[in-house]
Formats: C-alpha cells, sequence, structure tokens
C-alpha cells in the first residue's frame, strides 16, 4: 500500500477502508483538472509482488496478477463502482494495474468453475507514467457508462432491421422536405445508440456532432420551425450507415463470442436473439443492402 501511496497521481483523493477482508483496500476519487471533487469513484484492490514474470505479448509484455478468489471477483463485477486491481511489484518499484471487471466479463464461467482466477497485466498500464494514468482514466470512463452501453447494445440488436430500414429510406428522399417529428426522434435514437456502441468498442465516433448538424440545417435552410430537413438527415445517415454494418456485427459476436457466458448470465434473452438463425439472416440483409450501397469511410 505504502508503494501505491507514493505513485498514486496527487489529484486522486485516497480514502482507505478499515476493514480488507471483502476485496476492496480503497476508494479513490477523482478530481478535475481545475481542481474541483467530480463525485467519480473507483475501487481499489493493492497486490504486492516480488518480481513479476513478465513475457511478450501481442503490443505489450504482459504478467500474470497473484490469484483473486472468484467469491471476491463476483462481488466486484456487481459493484456499482468500477474496480481496479494494483500490483505493486516491489523489486522494480512500480504499480501495475488491471481494470478487473473487463476481464470478468470475458471469462464468467470461471466464477462458477473456478475457486480462484488471475488477470493479466499489461506493462503500458502503470503509473509511473502518464500514459499509464491517462489510460486508467479511459479505463475508468468507459467502465462507468458500462450500464449505458448494455442498454444501447441491446437497443442496436432488437432495433438493426428496423434502424437499417430508416436508413435506407432516407437516403433519397426529397431533400427540401421537413423530417416528420416521429421521424427525427427515431433518428435522435438510431445516432445516440450507434454513437455509445462504437465509443465503447474504442471506435472513434467520427459522424458529424448532432449540435453541427442543426446549426448546418439552420444555417443552409433558414428555417426556423422546422427541426430537420431530410437533406440534412441523409448526409448524416450516410456517414451512420458507412459504419452501421460493421457495428451490429461487432455487437453480435460480442454477446455470442468474447462476452458470451457474460450475456448468457445476465440478459438470456438476448443472448437467445444474437444466437438466433434469423438474427444471421437479419445481419446479412444490412450487409448486403446497407453495405453495398454506402461505401465504407477508408
Amino acid at each position: 500500500m505504502r508503494l501505491f501511496q507514493t505513485l498514486a497521481p496527487n489529484d486522486w483523493i485516497l480514502r482507505e477502508t478499515t476493514e480488507r477482508d471483502y476485496g476492496i483496500d480503497a476508494y479513490i476519487e477523482l478530481v478535475s483538472p481545475d481542481g474541483d471533487v467530480t463525485g467519480q469513484l473507483m475501487s481499489a484492490q493493492v497486490k504486492a509482488e516480488r518480481g513479476l514474470a513478465w513475457r511478450a505479448g501481442s503490443r505489450a509484455r504482459v504478467a500474470t496478477s497473484p490469484q483473486i478468489r472468484t467469491t471476491t471477483a463476483r462481488y466486484w463485477v456487481n459493484l456499482p463502482v468500477p474496480v481496479f486491481l494494483f500490483v505493486a511489484d516491489l523489486d522494480s518499484s512500480n504499480v501495475f494495474y488491471v481494470p478487473v471487471d473487463e476481464q470478468i466479463r470475458r471469462n464468467f464461467e470461471k466464477l462458477d468453475t473456478q475457486t480462484t482466477m488471475s488477470f493479466r497485466l499489461l506493462d503500458e498500464l502503470d503509473l509511473r507514467t502518464d500514459k499509464g494514468i491517462d489510460l486508467l482514466e479511459c479505463f475508468y470512463m468507459r467502465e462507468i457508462h458500462h450500464g449505458q452501453f448494455g442498454f444501447h447494445l441491446a437497443n442496436l440488436i432488437a432495433q438493426a432491421d428496423s434502424f437499417g430500414d430508416f436508413i435506407l429510406d432516407y437516403l433519397h428522399r426529397d431533400i427540401f422536405q421537413e423530417v416528420e417529428l416521429e421521424k427525427h426522434l427515431q433518428f435522435r435514437a438510431l445516432y445516440e445508440t450507434c454513437r455509445m456502441v462504437s465509443i465503447y468498442f474504442h471506435n472513434e465516433w467520427k459522424v458529424e456532432p448532432l449540435t453541427q448538424v442543426y446549426r448546418r440545417d439552420r444555417e443552409e435552410w433558414q428555417d426556423p420551425a422546422a427541426h430537420l430537413h431530410q437533406g440534412t438527415l441523409a448526409s448524416v445517415l450516410t456517414q451512420i450507415g458507412e459504419r452501421f454494418p460493421g457495428l451490429v456485427r461487432r455487437a453480435i459476436e460480442s454477446v455470442t463470442g468474447t462476452h458470451s457466458s457474460y450475456w448468457k448470465q445476465k440478459d438470456p434473452g438476448l443472448f437467445a436473439i444474437c444466437n438466433d438463425p434469423e438474427m444471421r439472416w437479419v445481419l446479412k440483409k444490412i450487409e448486403d443492402d446497407v453495405g453495398h450501397l454506402i461505401a465504407p469511410p477508408s
């Protein structure tokens, strides 16, 4: 804990817990660049090792954390606050971390089949480098929005067919017409769902921001009574459509592949939909119709 306290950024507010038998050693409150408290909390479990055994990985050196009881891991993944495991390497005087919730979801079946589990450490995720601190904050923001992501992931999959039809329907309409209010709301739901899922999958969302879309529409059409015109909508839907087939495929593969054991327990209905042959037909339809009509971005 002493090495962890030494290397922790000065703008972290660190509060140690008085009891350490339930898997949390401290709570960390993040502070804004202006020095204001944010109310953004993360939970920390701190372990110490002498001489982590690093080995070559695909893009960074990797090591294995000390074993953690699966009862503790189950407790972590059910907490409303993101949990980070910090491993202090006493020989190198450095502290490495792992955002455990993501790895638990990838190995969810181990919670029922094993008594302990370990986590993969990357040598670029440490507290001594600016890059390591920046990545930690990115992992934190990604995890804090996981609940929203789950909602939008399910919505994207459930509405994939209708979203695809919506995109195709508005690409060749009369550009001068105003978008009906109901369709305007559907567009915003489509936009936000795709944006959230894309960001969660670490894809940069290069689609024009909504505030800019509305400003551009007002400047081009000079119609203060209109919410949105079909020409403006078509230009944004083209940007979304370029990414839409790949995003749907990635969402389905997340539920049926990399996080299958997690979704099978947490949302069996969504898991069943993604494994239904009809979903494969919907995906092929989207890739054939939307994917072939709109060229993907270079």
